[in-house]
Order: structure tokens, then sequence, then C-alpha cells
């Protein structure tokens, strides 16, 4: 069975399962916890009595923290081990979730979703430098931590949904935050027994290219643009997501259990792609599926700009899957040209620039939405991004058939 779904592209990759297990239940916790907002702004509107663009803007410098803190993350991963980052991920991100819980007014907030920001900022630089350090394939063991990330992403607005709707938005935030930190302790005890030791050079050959110094440094210039713009679009969509679904009246129930529910729905159709991008990337495909990606996300975004209703969904699904099949692929691409030695810093440069698209994507959507238009502007505005997108994506190198990998 196993051998079966190797082939098409679902595997470990031959990373350890401790290792594979704790990075997955990070990627899903990190995506929940920082998603809940997104989904708990729509009761706050009321409970607070302030506007959807005000209470939105909250979040703008927490984005702007998981980014600002990622190249901290990576170095201090090279120095420290990826195994330690990672248990004060876990206690991190759960204690500035419950601080979220405790928040009492928007000030308090805005000050538990930057602390919720800070720990942000060590999944991607840390966890992905942790399985690839242990990988074989790291297409498939990237893609398997990638679509925890995506559960984490689709699970989100139903945990607040369900939650808010149940219990009360504050306990939407803690309740998370306490299962984060039991993770944490969980991690500390398997380091205790010794099944999840630090490594400090890959376990499997590499898997860099031999190119020049200055080729390296051009291929990583031209991946932090594509990578960006990626990002600000990613962003941009996902924060207007629950909104979006909220403004198509698909459900006469109230309350954010439906919304939720739909948004989840959609997040959790697209994270299988996760699967298609590192199965190709695995076999010297990266450079053409990234690029038939870029093209036909700006189909999507463009037809959902004349799409109205419940056709939206499956377009929304769609571009999801795209921006999911994309993700796997500039993981891999940095770490085929990062020096290992100093990976988590390159891979914590890769994040950084959520210092501009995180905060950029929040501001796109406060700034396009209008009452009366919907997010028809926003819509248009990713359209022409995905182009210019895949557009230079043209530059990066061709693709070159990977050499065969030992076992």
């Amino acid at each position: 069975m196993q051998e079966q779904l190797n082939r098409i592209g679902i595997g470990t990759g031959g990373a350890p399962v401790p290792v594979l297990f704790f990075a997955c239940a990070a990627h899903f916790m990190h995506h929940v916890l920082v998603s809940l907002y997104l989904t708990l702004v729509i009761t706050l509107v009321v409970e607070w009595e302030r506007d959807y663009s005000e209470l939105i803007a909250l979040w703008t410098l927490g984005s702007l923290m998981i980014g600002a803190g990622a190249p901290a993350a990576g170095w201090l991963a090279d120095r420290w081990g990826e195994a330690r980052v990672m248990v004060l991920l876990f206690f991190g991100l759960g204690l500035a979730s419950v601080a979220c819980g405790l928040a009492g007014t928007p000030a308090g907030m805005n000050m538990a979703l930057t602390l919720l920001g800070v720990f942000g900022a060590l999944y991607h630089p840390v966890g992905n430098a942790w399985v690839v350090r242990h990988a074989r394939e790291r297409g498939k063991a990237v893609a398997l931590a990638g679509i925890f990330g995506s559960f984490g992403v689709a699970a989100g607005p139903v945990i607040a949904g369900v939650l808010n709707d149940a219990i009360d938005w504050r306990w939407a935030f803690i309740l998370p935050g306490l299962v984060t930190i039991a993770f944490g302790a969980g991690l500390i005890g398997m380091r205790i027994l010794g099944h999840v030791p630090d490594r400090h050079a890959d376990a499997h050959p590499s898997h860099e290219e031999t190119g020049t110094a200055r080729d390296r440094r051009n291929v990583l210039v031209i991946l932090g643009v594509t990578m960006t713009l990626t990002l600000i679009a990613v962003t941009a969509f996902v924060t207007a997501l629950p909104k979006l679904v909220a403004t198509l009246d698909l459900t006469s129930r109230e309350g954010l259990t439906s919304i939720g529910l739909i948004t989840g729905a959609i997040y959790l159709a697209a994270a299988g792609a996760q699967f298609v991008g590192g199965h190709y990337a695995d076999r010297g495909a990266a450079r053409r599926t990234y690029l038939v990606s870029f093209a036909l996300l700006a189909a999507c975004l463009a037809a959902s700009v004349v799409t109205g209703n419940w056709l939206l969904l499956p377009l929304a699904v769609l571009i999801m899957f795209l921006f999911e099949t994309i993700a796997p692929i500039e993981t891999i691409f940095v770490a085929r040209y990062a020096p290992a030695g100093r990976r988590g810093l390159f891979f914590g440069m890769r994040y950084a620039i959520t210092v501009v698209g995180g905060p950029v994507g929040v501001w796109l959507v406060s700034a396009l939405f209008d009452p009366a238009r919907g997010f028809t502007d926003l819509l248009v505005v990713l359209a022409g991004m995905a182009v210019l997108t895949g557009g230079i994506g043209l530059l990066l190198p061709p693709d070159r058939p990977l050499a065969p990998q030992a076992r």
C-alpha cells in the first residue's frame, strides 16, 4: 500500500515518523491559530460595535511579525537545533492564542495578535528546514507536512465557528491554544526519550544545485520576487474568503458555524494539491508545474470576477488548489539553491517576505472591499498579479532531471 502511495507522490519521503508527526502537528496548529481571528472578527464586529475594516486591520502587525521574525528563527535553528526551536514554537503559539481569548479591547487584541505573529514566525523557516534535513525525497516529505498546514487552514474557520457558536469567541481562541501547548509538552517528552534527536547534517545525499554562487544568487533573487507576489495574493484571498462566503448568502442560519464549515470545506478540498506540487518537484518538473499553476490561477481569478452566488465556490476551490500546488515547489526551490549549512537562515529570509506580503495582503482586503461591489476589485487585482508572477517565473532556469537518490 505504501509503495503504491509513493508512486503517486504520497509518503514520508524517508523522514523519521516522530519528526514528521511533530512537524505536521506544528504546521496544523500554526495555521489553525493564525486563521482563527479571520473568522472570529465577524463576531467581534457586533461584540465591540466596530467596523469590519477597522478590526481586520488589527491583524496587520501580527502578520508583519510572522515575516519579521523569520530570519532570526532560521538563524537560531541553524545554531541551536530545529527540535529545540519547535518546542518554543508550540508553547509560544499556544500562550499567544490564550492571550487573544483574554483580550477585552481592540488594543488588547492587537497586542495578543502581535504576539501570535512573533511565535508564528517560527514554523516555516524552522519546520521546513527540520523536514528537509531528514528527508530522502524532499518533495514527498515537504508535501506531507504542508498538507497538514492546509488541513489547519481548513480547520481554523470550522473550529472558530463551532466554538464561537457553542461557547463563545474567547474559548474559540483559548481551547486550541491549550492543545498547542500540550503538543509542546509531548515533544519535550519525546526528546527526553531520545526519539527526536538533533541532526547537524543532512540524513541523505544532497539535492543542491551545482551552479556558481552567482547563479544561485540570481535564482534566489527571482524567487524572492515571485514568492513575494504570491504571498501577497494568497494572504489577500485567505483573509477575504470568510467574508466572501458570508456575502454569498448561501445559508439562512445565523452564526459563524455555516460560514466556517463552507470556508473550511474549500480549504480541505484543495489540500491534496500539496502532493501534486511535491510529486512533480521530485521528478524534475518544478519549473513547468510552477508556471502552469500561475497561468491557471490567473484564469480562475478572472472568471471569479464575473461569477456570482454558489458558482463562486468551485472556483474558490480551484484557486486554493493552485496556491497549494505552488507552495511545496517554492520550498524545494529554496532547499535546492540555499547552502545546506545556512538553510534555516535562507528559509527564514524566504518567509521574511511576509513583512511585505502579509500586511499588503491584509491591506488590499481592507482597501478594496466595497459594501456595494464586494470583492470584485480585489479579484481583478489578484488576477493581474498572477499574470505578472508567472511572467517573472519564466526567468527561472529550465527544469533538469534530478539524479537518482540513494535509499
